[in-house]
């Protein structure tokens, strides 16, 4: 079972790139999500002030990117857990 890569397609005025969240290390995704924190403060935050028809389409981005970042680091979390819990065997 192989994990599913997150992969965010960005079209902007520089042009177009790739975020493959897959392929950030746990240092990469930790300091992305403080450089936000520390720009925005907590997720919620930021969400509950997000206006789609308002915000500028910078803020779509950034909304977009801490989603998949948090998503990324709870994915790894979750096969982490699995692999410890399903790594004992069963006396029997």
């Amino acid at each position: 079972d192989y994990p599913m890569s997150r992969i965010l397609a960005v079209k902007s005025a520089e042009g177009e790139r790739e975020v493959d969240y897959s392929a950030y290390s746990v240092k990469e995704l930790q300091k992305q999500l403080k450089q936000y924190e520390k720009k925005f403060g907590t997720f919620i935050r930021f969400l509950r002030q997000y206006d789609c028809e308002s915000s500028p389409a910078e803020d779509y981005l950034t909304l977009i990117d801490w989603e998949c970042l948090q998503d990324e680091q709870k994915r790894r979390k979750r096969a982490k857990l699995s692999l410890i819990r399903g790594g004992r065997k069963k006396p029997g």
